[in-house]
């Protein structure tokens, strides 16, 4: 199994997320000279799920000066554009400089998968999608998270984790709702 670094582990995870609360607990990275991420440094990430949930992960994620949204994945086409307009209205700045390509849409989650531009991808698909997304993510050498629930069998979730494990990959799952205080007291 291959070795992974506290401080990758630690940036995969947070830039992931995409939860403001995490952003707080992480050092502070080496700046750019402009004082942004360095390109070298900035996660890329690849959006699979444009509905609800994948909507407010866009926005926390192109909010996020650790992490480059370079590709938003949907069946529905108007979901999928929308995306790629979201992103490339963001970092305008950043394409006009040069430092951002644009924001790719695809429909078909394996050409997301097929990049070798993109670090980690964020899996907010319907949940049935979600353990062989989550699957496919990791042979194909990316870091995944993915909206819960992970699997809808046990049989899923065990070779989920068979195949994390055997890839290397860093996986993460949103279970933040359970921490606000609010639901924590209902």
């Amino acid at each position: 199994m291959r070795t992974m670094t506290r401080r990758k582990f630690l940036r995969t995870s947070a830039a992931i997320s995409g939860t403001a609360a995490v952003q707080g607990m992480l050092p502070v990275p080496a700046r750019a000279a402009d004082g942004l991420k360095a390109p070298s440094e900035r996660i890329t990430i690849g959006l699979i799920g444009k509905g609800l949930m994948g909507s407010g992960h866009l926005s926390r994620l192109v909010g996020d000066p650790a992490v480059q949204v370079l590709a938003v994945c949907d069946v529905d086409q108007t979901r999928r554009e929308d995306g790629r307009r979201h992103a490339d209205h963001h970092y305008a700045a950043d394409r006009r400089s040069g430092r951002y390509r644009g924001c790719a849409a695809y429909r078909d989650y394996r050409e997301v998968l097929a990049r070798d531009d993109i670090d980690a991808v964020l899996i907010a698909t319907p949940d049935h999608w979600h353990a062989l997304l989550a699957v496919e993510a990791a042979r194909a050498g990316k870091d995944v998270y993915c909206e819960k629930p992970v699997s809808l069998t046990i049989q899923e979730g065990r070779q989920l984790a068979r195949t994390l494990r055997r890839c290397g990959r860093v996986f993460q799952t949103g279970t933040q709702y359970r921490s606000i205080p609010t639901i924590r007291q209902v």
